[in-house]
């Protein structure tokens, strides 16, 4: 895993946190949509990886500590 992108500190900022929040909302309406719906096995694909980035990008606004690659 490489250098993280945020400070501790950045992951303090309002900006963040509206962001974590808008990310989490994300992240469950794309499982709801992937468990709820007849998709396709491309459109299943294209779901799962949006969930995989929006995961990602929630790792990295963890502190330092407990970041996990």
């Amino acid at each position: 895993m490489g250098k993280p992108i945020f400070t501790n500190q950045e992951l303090q900022s309002s900006v963040w946190i509206k962001l974590r929040e808008h990310l989490e909302s994300q992240l469950a309406e794309r499982r709801i949509y992937n468990d709820g719906e007849t998709l396709s096995e491309k459109e299943t694909a294209i779901v799962r990886g949006e969930i995989k980035n929006i995961k990602r990008l929630l790792r990295e606004g963890k502190p330092d500590s407990t970041r996990i690659g």
